[in-house]
Formats: C-alpha cells, structure tokens, sequence
C-alpha cells in the first residue's frame, strides 16, 4: 500500500483554503455592488479639545443642538479623555464635514 505524500496533502489543504477565502472575497465585492453604501450614512467622527485641567481656557460658546450631539456620546467622550489623559477635561466637541 502506497504511504500519503505529506507535501501533497499540505499543498491540497493550502490550495483549498485560498479557494475557500476567493469564493468568500467574491461574495462581498458582490454584495457590496448590491447594496452600495449610501454617501450621507456615515458622519466623520467629532473632533476634541483635549487641554490639561490646568490650561487657562475660554469659557465654552454656547451652540445649537445638533443632531449628533448625545449626552452619551459626550460622556463617553470624556471618560475616554480622562482614561488616555488623567486629568485632562474635554472643553468643546465640534464635528468637522
């Protein structure tokens, strides 16, 4: 009885696994020509102030609501600051189109 060549079983296994992942790209360039993103989706994110609590800042200008501000977005904001800066405060949140 012939003995299985472990290079060929390997060079099998490798090929099928390139095919399998060429198969799955192709189904998502497919789907993403189906259902192609719209261009308002998505909003670029809202740009920070980061200052030390120590820095001598304007008070913050008083805004109109817009429709992203969130208080939550806003407090996870902060404590996202205050956790790559302790100490630090977010003084002003602005979206940049």
């Amino acid at each position: 009885m012939e003995e299985p060549n472990l290079f060929l079983i390997c060079l099998n296994a490798f090929v099928a696994v390139i095919g399998l992942l060429a198969a799955l790209a192709g189904a998502l360039r497919g789907l993403l020509e189906l259902f192609p993103e719209q261009p308002s989706a998505t909003a670029p994110p809202p740009r920070i102030d980061i200052r030390p609590a120590t820095a001598i800042a304007p008070p913050p200008r008083a805004a109109a609501w817009q429709p992203w501000t969130d208080t939550a977005i806003a407090v996870a904001i902060a404590t996202a600051v205050n956790a790559a800066a302790p100490g630090a405060r977010v003084t002003h949140i602005e979206e940049i189109r």
